[in-house]
């Protein structure tokens, strides 16, 4: 029903000085009720089409990573107090000199090797993916005693692809596929192969090489460098199961032989390979994240002195042979790359490794400003679990790696902070 009608304020008041006059003409209660109401239903209509948008393009695609978060909040609370104290360097290496069980390094000239930063050298930590340089060693042996062919073409990538396990490591695997050109069906090497895994740290390429060169020469090798405390490489994808309660007996004593024999089996039977990827895309390892970094310890293990060892030699042509050990630090000079790093060094070669609860990583570099060389190995390991996600996120790890060969500020900050 319309009317009109006129509303009169109250008399003026000298206090407020109001005074007001509204005049509804022909006011229609029913027409504005109708256009809230369709003004209400349009946006509760849009609101259903974003959020609904989102969930199709965020949540359901990773919902394997969301409901892993959900299920790991005691983890992401898990060292979370050391984070907002650590967004420095300087702030880490007086984080270092307060917890040192959480970290080794050993970094010296190689002309001068009895002085440096030798901080717990010999504390056995988790190699992780630096056994890709004793992978990448053997395969220059191999190729330089023509036991393998460098330019042997790779027909079949659904042989490296088998070894890749969903949600472990997986970035890294893409990184692989789109630097070979997979999808476009680029003709791939086997030094191609090679030189990708060492950039990427690809578990898959790994697991292949080892199969390839054969795990007895790997062993033979190790026994050629007399190392007393590292490990020879194991399959990446038997390590994993073999920490994943659905496929083994996680309480029993653990073995190397388990993980070779599990490795063998994502190498042969296709059964097993499509049951194990099916089970890591529904429960990547069916272990939170503590306990998945706890689980590392059972991975291979290297100390800092004996790594950095080995870069001196490297760097200095000494292992194996001149002309094996140019052609791996070839394949390290892969972080050589970009001018920041450039203006620092004139040659600089490494491997990281990052992985739940741990940070690492091998190099050698030569300075600029004086032209020494330092060798290194730098281990972050068993990390609370939200403070390793800071440290990772930000690539700390590795910016703190590479300064303390150039910059003597932070080397010196590193001693004072060790020493205390």
């Amino acid at each position: 029903m319309k009317f009109s009608t006129i509303i009169k304020s109250p008399e003026p008041n000298p206090d407020n000085g109001c005074l007001f006059f509204v005049s509804l003409n022909d006011l229609n209660f029913e027409r504005i009720q109708y256009n809230l109401l369709n003004r209400a239903l349009l946006f509760l209509a849009v609101f259903v089409v974003i959020a609904s948008a989102t969930y199709a393009l965020v949540i359901i695609p990773n919902y394997s990573a969301f409901k892993t978060l959900y299920a790991n909040n005691d983890g992401m609370r898990d060292g979370y107090e050391y984070v907002e104290s650590t967004y420095s360097l300087k702030a880490l290496t007086e984080f270092l000199g307060d917890y040192p069980e959480y970290f080794s390094v050993v970094s010296f000239n190689i002309n001068d090797p009895d002085s440096g930063i030798f901080y717990q050298p010999d504390i056995p930590r988790t190699l992780g993916t630096l056994s890709n340089f004793f992978l990448i060693l053997e395969y220059e042996r191999q190729v330089e005693s023509g036991i393998i062919n460098s330019e042997e073409v790779i027909t079949d990538f659904n042989k490296i692809e088998r070894f890749s396990l969903p949600d472990i490591s997986e970035e890294s695997h893409k990184k692989s596929v789109e630097m070979l050109g997979i999808e476009d069906d680029n003709t791939i090497t086997l030094d191609m192969l090679v030189a990708t895994m060492a950039e990427t740290n690809d578990l898959a390429i790994s697991d292949y090489l080892w199969f390839k060169l054969g795990g007895q020469n790997i062993n033979t090798l190790m026994d050629t460098l007399n190392l007393s405390a590292t490990d020879a490489p194991l399959p990446f994808s038997g390590l994993y199961l073999s920490i994943n309660p659905t496929f083994s007996d996680t309480t029993a004593a653990y073995s190397a032989s388990d993980a070779i024999a599990l490795a063998e089996k994502m190498y042969e039977d296709d059964e097993f390979v499509n049951r194990a990827k099916s089970s890591f895309e529904k429960n990547r390892l069916n272990l939170s994240f503590i306990q998945e970094r706890d689980a590392l310890e059972h991975f291979p293990h290297t100390t800092a002195r004996e790594m950095a060892g080995l870069m001196a030699k490297l760097y200095k042509d000494e292992l194996l042979s001149p002309e094996i050990s140019q052609k791996v630090k070839q394949k390290l000079g892969w972080v050589f790359e970009g001018e920041a790093i450039k203006r620092s060094f004139s040659e600089y070669g490494a491997i990281y490794d990052n992985r739940m609860g741990m940070l690492s990583g091998i190099d050698f570099g030569t300075r600029v400003y004086d032209g020494q060389t330092s060798a290194q190995a730098v281990f972050f390991d068993k990390l609370p679990v939200a403070f390793w996600l800071h440290l990772s996120a930000n690539h700390m790890q590795e910016d703190y790696q590479q300064r303390l060969i150039w910059d003597p500020a932070l080397y010196e900050t590193t001693i004072k902070e060790i020493n205390n």
